[in-house]
């Protein structure tokens, strides 16, 4: 089955905060009054291995640059907010698939004055620009959302503090997936999702959408793609609470935004960290209404999500 969507081929992070203010004859020596921590990303799964499959539970670090296209970390003063140094960005693509750049991926390195601080972690795929303008506002460029994944948390520097932590990086956001099982049309140039809920902008602090203003979202068709059937379109959402309700436009569309077929589906419900999927016949019959009947969703552990509703 092809698929045709901005996906995360992961689900769990767990982060290892190694903080040494010491020296030592093998340690970092730092101006006094500072100190250097380094941040390092274990995993990336946010449901624990013990739940999942043994599969899974082989996931090393190395591993994370071949699936995690973006890993950045920011720092900001706890009491104001403001920014104490700027953010750092690993892309995959600068790190070798094998081998010892890719353990390096994952990891960061800063120095600190003593302080009291806001972490802010966020791992997601996708080219567009991530704008962090503050701890509880982050978008990307042209209204984008990624498949997202958030850690925030505050932590204090003194003399002579050590901290050993190990946190979960949590998924934050919610997506709607539909499988179309009938072929790609020809003329196919794009699938249009509109959402009547949800958001675009990410609050951090919360893990939430800091607005539900809804959301319209486009995903390209390549020519290759004609004839084939089974093939996934995925959207992602931040959400303005654990779990809501939200109606779907879901439009094919030709040259020039030449509508081919047109579904509207009701009272979708979305939740973080789950995925929520429509199977059937997408490009026929448009108009067509798809009710959602709340009784007609199974939720089933997978690889990638803590779960699956299934919208029949």
């Amino acid at each position: 089955m092809k698929r045709l969507q901005y996906r995360l081929a992961g689900l769990c992070m767990l982060l290892a905060v190694f903080t040494a203010c010491q020296s030592g004859p093998d340690e970092v020596t730092t101006p006094d009054g500072q100190c250097t921590v380094t941040f390092s990303v274990s995993n990336y799964r946010q449901v624990s291995f013990d739940d999942l499959s043994g599969s899974a539970a082989g996931t090393s670090r190395a591993t994370i640059s071949m699936t995690l296209a973006n890993l950045s970390l920011t720092v900001f003063d706890a009491e104001t907010n403001e920014r104490v140094i700027p953010t750092i960005l690993h892309k995959s693509t600068d790190y070798e698939s094998d081998g010892e750049t890719a353990m390096t991926f994952p990891q960061f390195s800063v120095s600190l004055p003593y302080g009291h601080y806001r972490l802010l972690v966020l791992g997601y795929n996708g080219s567009h620009d991530c704008n962090i303008a503050a701890p509880n506002h982050i978008s990307w460029t042209d209204d984008y959302v990624p498949n997202t994944f958030c850690y925030c948390e505050e932590f204090t520097l003194n003399e002579g503090a050590s901290l050993n932590k190990e946190i979960t990086l949590k998924h934050v956001v919610a997506a709607f997936r539909v499988t179309a099982e009938d072929a790609i049309p020809a003329d196919l140039k794009k699938m249009r999702f509109s959402s009547t809920a949800g958001g675009t902008v990410l609050d951090a602090t919360t893990g939430f959408a800091q607005q539900s203003t809804g959301r319209t979202s486009e995903i390209s068709v390549p020519p290759s793609y004609a004839g084939a059937e089974g093939v996934d379109f995925t959207v992602y959402l931040f959400l303005p609470q654990e779990q809501i309700t939200s109606n779907y436009t879901v439009q094919a569309l030709g040259q020039n935004d030449a509508l081919i077929s047109e579904k509207h589906f009701y009272d979708v419900p979305l939740r973080i960290n789950y995925l929520t999927q429509w199977q059937g016949k997408a490009f026929e019959a448009s108009g067509e209404d798809v009710p959602a009947v709340q009784s007609s969703f199974n939720i089933g552990w997978d690889m990638e999500w803590a779960g699956t509703l299934s919208v029949n």
